[in-house]
């Protein structure tokens, strides 16, 4: 019984703390879900939403990396073994490691920062590279984005030194419209400015950063056509929609009142077996040049 009872005693403990570290991490996750059900009917790209995601997701993996190995530690002092020993060997391995595996701790340190100043959050609209995506999830070490095919970029913090953020502040629409060189322009710009303004006209003032849109015109001189644009800002997020929308107006305006978008065009020459050159050139004055020579030599 000196054995039994206090092996059980020391078990007893062991599975407390397992359990109260299990409840921690628990609760804490509990509160993440309260937190998030507060924003959730806020839109996507609304500071406050995001900024509420982005660090919940952080909170959670952090306590996470906090209670488990306080866990650990209290578990082993349960089982008799000599703490500051274990934390001694433990320092001086992770200096080993830390060596080893610059490029984790890169990521981390960077992740940190990247938090810090507040430049991405869950929900922006990224272009990394050439891949734009939405971000999904910001950890201090990992970076994931969904792309619009919906493959999931895994992006570790220390690789992240240059991306693009398509949520901040305003968005701008770009719609390029290719016109004939044989229409007069200047009877078409006028068309393209009042589909624009009825567009603008029927939305939501909420979402409009500029009070009307602008046309411009020519910004490029192309094979087959001449480029206008139609161009406004936005809130972000909004600009895709919008860019289909007003397309599609375009579209149906030009087939109204017959506005040709041109398609692509080459001159092609032909010519028949007149018109090609003679296979051999008749030069009458190198053929007296070469009887003159002749002439001479016989003298």
């Amino acid at each position: 019984m000196d054995f039994w009872l206090p092996l059980a005693a020391s078990a007893g403990r062991i599975l407390v703390i397992l359990v109260l570290a299990f409840l921690a991490i628990k609760a804490v996750d509990r509160l993440i879900d309260r937190w998030k059900r507060q924003v959730e009917d806020l839109p996507p790209l609304n500071p406050k939403r995001q900024r509420t995601y982005t660090l919940s997701s952080l909170i959670s993996s952090t306590a996470r990396y906090i209670v488990w190995p306080l866990a650990v530690i209290m578990v082993l002092s349960e089982l008799n073994m000599d703490i500051g020993a274990l934390l001694a060997t433990a320092g001086i391995a992770g200096l080993a490691v830390g060596f080893g595996a610059q490029t984790l701790v890169r990521d981390v340190i960077s992740g940190i920062f990247l938090l810090f100043d507040d430049t991405l959050h869950v929900g922006d609209s990224v272009r990394i590279g050439s891949d734009v995506g939405t971000v999904e999830e910001v950890n201090i070490r990992l970076i994931k984005v969904r792309k619009f095919d919906g493959e999931l970029l895994m992006i570790p913090a220390g690789e992240l030194r240059t991306f693009g953020n398509r949520s901040v502040t305003f968005s701008r629409i770009v719609v390029p419209v290719g016109l004939s060189y044989e229409q007069d322009i200047d009877s078409i710009l006028p068309v393209m400015q009042r589909v624009a303004d009825a567009w603008v006209a029927e939305q939501d003032p909420e979402i409009l950063v500029d009070e009307e849109a602008s046309v411009q015109a020519i910004n490029d001189f192309a094979d087959s056509t001449v480029t206008a644009r139609i161009i406004m800002r936005v809130k972000p997020g909004e600009q895709f929609e919008a860019e289909r929308q007003l397309r599609l107006r375009l579209k149906r305006e030009f087939d109204r009142l017959g506005i040709e978008i041109p398609f692509p065009r080459r001159t092609i020459y032909t010519r028949t077996e007149d018109d090609l050159p003679p296979p051999t050139i008749a030069d009458d004055a190198s053929s007296s040049d070469a009887s003159v020579a002749e002439a001479d030599g016989a003298d």
